[in-house]
């Protein structure tokens, strides 16, 4: 049970480690394209919501595989 601990604080810290690494990505997209001029706030907060949409799927995704992992490999 120790491992299914461990990994799901690497959940964690992964995901909430990759947040502002995803948010300072997309900052350097040009989103002013899409959006009516001066509407910073808005683009702000799309880059936020895709950044945890993100963070989220990669992190699930490596704690998926390390559970997977661990099963096939210590059971």
């Amino acid at each position: 049970m120790i491992i299914a601990d461990l990994i799901a604080m690497w959940y964690f810290i992964i995901f909430f480690g990759l947040i502002p690494i995803i948010y300072r990505a997309l900052m350097a997209i040009d989103f002013s394209k899409f959006f009516r001029y001066n509407s910073t706030w808005q683009i702000r907060l799309l880059v936020m919501f895709f950044s945890i949409i993100i963070s989220f799927l990669l992190s699930f995704a490596f704690t998926y595989t390390l559970e997977k992992l661990y099963s096939v490999v210590i059971k």
